[in-house]
């Protein structure tokens, strides 16, 4: 699974195999090795290594779903979309647009005070 979620992140921007080994660094083959199934349990340092070089949290590459406590600020919010935006297919990204214009809709109709009870 998670050799998948790299190669796919990877791809999506834009990196070589040797880029990616590079900025983690770790050995070409290794890496190789991850993204084919071959080496299916990296280490959490290898993790940490690869999601620090494709600017993600490493739960996106394990397929981890991220649950913070307490109220998240703005930049967090942001930031977790930013990280799964550039994993969504297109029919995906089409869900997430209607979603995103509902909540609009729903902010123009309804007083902001109630919009909390709503989302």
């Amino acid at each position: 699974m998670i050799g998948r979620r790299v190669k796919e992140i990877r791809m999506q921007k834009k990196l070589s195999l040797s880029q990616l080994a590079e900025r983690a660094d770790i050995a070409k083959s290794y890496l190789s090795n991850i993204e084919r199934g071959i080496c299916i349990n990296p280490t959490i340092d290898v993790v940490e290594k690869l999601a620090q070089a494709l600017k993600v949290h490493p739960a996106v590459l394990l397929s981890w779903e991220i649950k913070e406590l307490g109220s998240e600020s703005m930049d967090d919010s942001f930031s977790c979309i930013k990280s799964h935006i550039s994993t969504l297919d297109s029919l995906q990204l089409k869900e997430l647009r209607d979603s995103i214009d509902i909540v609009v809709w729903k902010r123009e109709k309804v007083p902001l005070s109630d919009l909390g009870n709503l989302i």
